[in-house]
């Protein structure tokens, strides 16, 4: 709802415009004063201002000067029955929206207010691009063919239509805020905006600020006012990453909000209501920080309503190939797609992927940088740390395989199928860790 405030010493032509607008559906609140209308903006928060140029106890245009100093982002309309050109420019270059002489229609009136709030709101979603350009990501489709990504999905679907909070659990890197942003993307709340914060990457008082904005003058450096994360997300979804590493301090703020839709700017002693709606996301047990009192049991219960468990990427790597085509189109260089050779697609599969997909997507990227032109991407091309911790694996599985005391040619085609088993019947795969070429290994199992 389009909140306006109204400063007209005209008390009939005042409650004329605020029925009118009433009726039409917006907020309005009446002063007679510009003392009292100043009073009225330390107490609430207002998209649009009507200022009478004359009142009793203060100038129109010095009222200006002093509302757009309490509330920066509120646009202003000048209305008088002493219209000069002179006022008019002193309003505008004042910053005043727009300026309408006594008597205006009130439809026209009506159509200025919502002109005014348009603006008001379009300045507030270019903060958002320019509050979050330090968390440029891709929004990376939700890939997969697993049974653990199909559950997500399903339970995506189920929530999305709902506000109810959503809590996503999983390791770094597999892919908690694509999720919250899978879930706001089939909300009603869609074409509103996504918010994120990392909590973790922020020392307390930044988030603070961060999340719920300051006045001017509320510490050193506070030299203007500042709209928080949470009152941009208004109408949309906030997303708070890392939600367990939160201080008790801003978890008691963050309750409220959740609760009651309200908080305060830091320095302000007025109430901001919103209207959002909340995912998290944590790679903790906040069960054990719960019992180690880090984290607020009463938090707890309101984030633990719906949860969405996110598997590493190692329970699930048939989806290995999937992302890596996705990423492979991702990273088409000019037009041209790289393909992978299968050598190395085993490497991949065999990996044990502690940084789950956002690992697997950054060294696709570079295996496609370090390929150059040849069209596709070898082993070589990928980390040596990666290679080595293959390798590892397959000597340590080889080397168990190795320890019976039976004589090979009893126990040959035991051994092979145990080596199958380890690497889940990647023929290729096992036959580079028994040293013997595919031919070989198809020949000893009997499928050629």
């Amino acid at each position: 709802m389009i909140r306006v405030l109204i400063v007209d010493d005209e008390a009939q032509l005042a409650k004329a415009f605020q029925k009118k607008l009433s009726a039409e559906g917006f907020e309005v609140l009446i002063a007679y004063t510009a003392q009292e209308g100043l009073a009225l903006m330390g107490q609430h928060s207002f998209d649009v201002g009507l200022l009478d140029i004359r009142l009793p106890d203060m100038d129109g245009v010095e009222l200006l000067e002093r509302v757009r100093k309490i509330e920066p982002n509120i646009e202003v309309i000048m209305i008088t029955g002493h219209a000069s050109v002179d006022t008019a420019i002193q309003s505008m270059k004042l910053g005043a929206y727009d300026y309408l002489s006594k008597p205006c229609k009130l439809t026209e009136l009506s159509n200025v207010i919502l002109k005014a709030y348009e603006k008001k709101s379009l300045r507030e979603k270019n903060l958002v691009l320019e509050e979050q350009l330090h968390r440029v990501e891709g929004r990376d489709k939700f890939i997969g063919k697993s049974p653990q990504i199909k559950e997500v999905r399903n339970l995506i679907s189920v929530v999305s239509p709902s506000d109810v909070p959503v809590l996503i659990l999983g390791e770094t890197g597999t892919g908690k805020e694509l999720v919250a942003r899978a879930v706001h993307a089939s909300s009603p709340r869609s074409s509103h905006q996504f918010v994120a914060i990392n909590s973790s990457s922020l020392q307390e008082n930044i988030l603070e600020s961060e999340l719920f904005g300051y006045k001017k003058g509320a510490f050193t450096g506070a030299h203007a006012d500042k709209i928080g994360l949470l009152e941009i997300a208004n109408k949309g979804t906030f997303f708070v990453d890392e939600v367990g590493d939160m201080g008790g301090a801003i978890q008691a703020k963050l309750l409220r909000v959740i609760e009651t839709g309200t908080f305060r700017k830091l320095g302000d002693t007025k109430e901001i209501f919103v209207d959002v709606r909340f995912a998290f996301a944590t790679n903790k047990s906040l069960e054990e920080e719960v019992e180690t009192n880090r984290f607020r049991k009463d938090l707890f219960y309101r984030l633990n309503t719906f949860i969405i468990s996110i598997s590493p990427l190692r329970e699930r790597k048939e989806d290995i190939p999937l992302l890596t085509d996705y990423f492979l189109n991702k990273f088409a260089r000019g037009g041209k797609r790289k393909a992978i050779r299968q050598e190395a697609m085993d490497r991949l599969i065999a990996y044990s992927w502690p940084g789950n997909v956002r690992e697997l997507a950054n060294l696709l990227e570079r295996a496609v940088l370090i390929s150059g032109d040849r069209e596709e991407i070898e082993t070589g091309d990928l980390p040596q740390t990666l290679l080595h911790s293959v390798l590892r694996h397959d000597s340590a599985a080889i080397k168990g395989a190795e320890s019976t005391t039976l004589l090979l040619d009893k126990v040959e085609k035991e051994h092979i199928e145990k080596v199958l088993r380890m690497v889940a019947g990647n023929k290729s795969l096992a036959a580079r860790m028994l040293g013997i070429s595919r031919k070989t290994l198809y020949q000893k199992i009997g499928e050629e």
